[in-house]
């Protein structure tokens, strides 16, 4: 068998292989695990996981949750998660505990939530339960949404946070970036943001938390009740371009074929 059959048969095993359309997940955060049990309400977790059957019940994606503070000093540190049923999980700073102080904040520090797939995703929607934080007479869930890549099988730490959020070149005069933004808009109000990212803004790796200097001046705080998110597919000029590499690697394998010929002669 010539060596561009070989190619054209791998090609199109990798093709085969490959997903055809993108698969739709909604992750309820009420319903992870930890250390394979079932998270309960009001419990503090180091790491919550989930495992999610796709809207068509074809796949399941894996997801990894931690919790963060970014302080006042720009070290990043360890917190926890709290499950809060059908409010969503909230976020414990480390020595901070009891009432109002369990939400995803932007208040003494900056809390996020760090989410790790086992694929690549792209963010369609996430609900966030907003509260009033302190003494404070208002309600705000503006939140900081970034993407970037990471190994599922390594468990996150500061300093891989810091190399993803050096990754983003943020710009603190700005609300958006190629990989990050603010929802600081009418766009995203009330409970459900839309987001609606196309395939090519995906990654594995997802920070959630409240707006990042966001425009306002208020303080936000929420929980995450879900996200909706729909795997990461290669993009038709990315296909296109994947087809066009193979022929040129069987039209290489030939004309190496043929100078060989014309050398032996």
């Amino acid at each position: 068998m010539t060596r561009f059959a070989h190619l054209a048969i791998a090609a199109g095993a990798l093709f085969a292989a490959m997903p055809a359309q993108a698969a739709d997940f909604v992750i309820s955060t009420a319903t992870g695990t930890s250390n394979g049990k079932t998270i309960t309400d009001g419990t503090a977790y180091n790491t919550v996981n989930y495992a999610v059957k796709s809207s068509d019940g074809k796949s399941t994606l894996n997801v990894r949750a931690t919790a963060w503070t970014l302080l006042t000093n720009g070290v990043y540190q360890t917190a926890t998660i709290a499950s809060w049923g059908a409010n969503g999980l909230g976020i414990y700073q480390t020595n901070e505990s009891g009432t109002n102080t369990h939400q995803i904040d932007n208040v003494n520090g900056w809390e996020f939530l760090v989410l790790q797939f086992d694929q690549a995703v792209s963010l369609q929607s996430a609900v966030l339960t907003p509260f009033a934080l302190g003494t404070n007479r208002y309600t705000d869930n503006d939140a900081f949404i970034a993407r970037g890549y990471s190994g599922f099988g390594t468990a996150m730490n500061a300093t891989t946070l810091k190399s993803l959020a050096d990754g983003l070149n943020m710009n603190t005069g700005k609300q958006s970036g190629d990989a990050w933004f603010n929802s600081d808009s009418t766009n995203y109000s009330g409970n459900k943001q839309t987001y609606n990212l196309s395939p090519s803004q995906g990654g594995n790796v997802w920070v959630i938390g409240g707006s990042y200097r966001g425009p306002d001046g208020l303080n936000d705080a929420f929980k995450l009740n879900s996200i909706a998110v729909t795997s990461a597919v290669p993009e038709p000029t990315t296909w296109m371009t994947m087809i066009l590499g193979f022929g040129m690697i069987g039209a290489a394998a030939r004309r190496r074929r043929s100078s060989s010929k014309a050398a032996l002669a």
